[in-house]
């Protein structure tokens, strides 16, 4: 993609480990490429600012060649001013005792707010990730208060989903990692999430040509669905490595595009023309992507076993989503 004269980026819960952990990797250019210039707009709660304002100068004392100017704030409407990218990563977060209804409704509060703001405030071409979990159902509320912004233009992080099958793929084939192609990662990020090699190319071949059907829909799903869960229980702390390598790949993919043989996996604002998704519901479904744009691969053929997985994460989207 042609460069912009600046990227305008906006980041949510700018003060989290995620963010310190993503910080590096924009800047030196990871995201956008070698050649694009940016600025940040930092979002964070009021009693958050002052380590914020640390942050902005450890970012500033990295000395990034692309790297225009910090802003820090606690007023998304300075926050989200003109921004380009608005990347979320800032929700609340499930504490002790709190039921998932009551998680999801706090969320919900949160996302409609900042989405009438983010309407207002960014730039009608602003391109959206949300990462804060619930993702899929934040996108979906947030995308529903931006009437000013296509719908196209928002999506939800399964790129550390998809990272994890890939990886998980490569060392159990004893090969590296470029040589998986065409991995899905299909519905929520949550454990409904399908993970999907029914059309994966693992050395040139069809992934059944080096997986029995019992590891490919059993061993593998599990795995892939269980690994944030067994890191949390080993580090006692979230992916932050990995997660912000995934914010990166993703964001870095819808700029610069997919290889010509391969695709990925977003969630996106359903339009209701792929896979039986009814419209506005946020799915992960697998793209391509070109020019900070992306287009739904529509004609994966899916047999019964893939259509039972993909309706067990809908069912539980629509839950969450109504």
């Amino acid at each position: 993609m042609q460069n912009l004269e600046e990227l305008k980026i906006a980041i949510t819960g700018a003060a989290g480990n995620l963010a310190s952990a993503f910080y590096p990797l924009l800047g030196s250019g990871q995201v956008f490429g070698s050649m694009q210039k940016f600025s940040l707009q930092l979002l964070e709660l009021p009693d958050k600012l002052q380590e914020l304002e640390g942050i902005k100068m450890q970012i500033q004392d990295c000395a990034f060649p692309l790297l225009n100017n910090v802003i820090v704030s606690s007023d998304p409407a300075i926050a989200f001013k003109d921004a380009d990218v608005a990347i979320f990563l800032g929700a609340m977060p499930r504490k002790p005792g709190m039921e998932r209804s009551d998680l999801l409704q706090m969320n919900r509060e949160i996302f409609i707010q900042q989405g009438q703001i983010l309407n207002d405030k960014a730039k009608t071409t602003v391109k959206v990730l949300v990462v804060a979990n619930p993702s899929n159902t934040n996108c979906a509320t947030l995308a529903n208060q931006c009437t000013n912004i296509p719908q196209s233009n928002f999506t939800s992080l399964m790129q550390l989903d998809h990272n994890r099958c890939v990886s998980t793929l490569a060392r159990e084939a004893n090969t590296t990692i470029d040589q998986i192609k065409r991995v899905i990662i299909w519905g929520n990020h949550s454990l409904t999430q399908y993970p999907d090699m029914t059309h994966s190319i693992i050395n040139g071949k069809q992934a059944s040509e080096t997986f029995s059907k019992d590891f490919l829909r059993n061993a593998l799903i599990q795995q892939v669905q269980q690994r944030g869960g067994q890191i949390l229980q080993l580090s006692r702390g979230a992916s932050t490595i990995s997660g912000a390598i995934a914010v990166k790949d993703h964001l870095r993919t819808w700029f610069l595009g997919t290889s010509q043989d391969n695709w990925t996996s977003f969630g996106v604002i359903s339009d209701g023309n792929h896979y039986g998704i009814p419209k506005g519901i946020c799915f992960s479904l697998p793209v391509t992507c070109k020019d900070f744009e992306f287009k739904v691969v529509g004609d994966v053929e899916l047999d019964d076993f893939s259509k039972q997985r993909i309706q067990l994460s809908l069912v539980e989207l629509q839950k969450e989503q109504q």
